[in-house]
């Protein structure tokens, strides 16, 4: 299947790869359908590409490469939902947000995207009990978090 982009032009997907949120990302409640992409070479980063909007894509980034031990606690029905038995069943990915000014660079910790690979189902999550703030900058962050900067400084470059 083709999808149409407007970051990466026409691309070729199974459609088997496009994975279908449970609940829509805050913000796009009519957009449910998206594939992940890789993002820049040499990168941990990925790109939510959406499935019915060619301009629709996030940047999202492991939110372990800022916080090391950044934890995610599900209820057995959040478990239910994404069809996994454990957390350790899910990829988990926080949006980015790169704006011109690169020191304004951040990452919501508060509402991470779970992704169950396998089933190809995702929602984002807004975590209760916890400190995670909703903007964590990048500029601001310890040696990891200057990696992760430079990486999305990257991505931001090549799109």
């Amino acid at each position: 299947m083709v999808l149409k982009t407007t970051r990466f032009g026409d691309i070729d997907i199974d459609p088997e790869s496009i994975i279908t949120f449970t609940q829509p990302i805050i913000g796009f409640l009519e957009y449910r359908r998206f594939v992940l992409l890789p993002g820049p070479p040499d990168s941990k980063l990925t790109w939510l590409q959406s499935a019915e909007a060619p301009e629709l894509a996030f940047l999202l980034m492991d939110p372990r490469q800022v916080v090391p031990d950044y934890t995610v606690k599900l209820t057995q029905h959040d478990l239910t939902e994404l069809a996994a038995t454990d957390v350790a069943d899910l990829e988990i990915g926080t949006l980015v947000v790169v704006p011109a000014d690169r020191n304004k660079v951040r990452t919501n910790l508060k509402a991470p995207i779970l992704i169950n690979i396998k089933h190809r189902l995702a929602k984002q999550m807004v975590l209760d009990g916890n400190d995670y703030p909703i903007q964590f900058f990048l500029a601001q962050a310890d040696r990891g978090g200057q990696k992760a900067q430079k990486e999305v400084t990257h991505a931001r470059s090549d799109a």
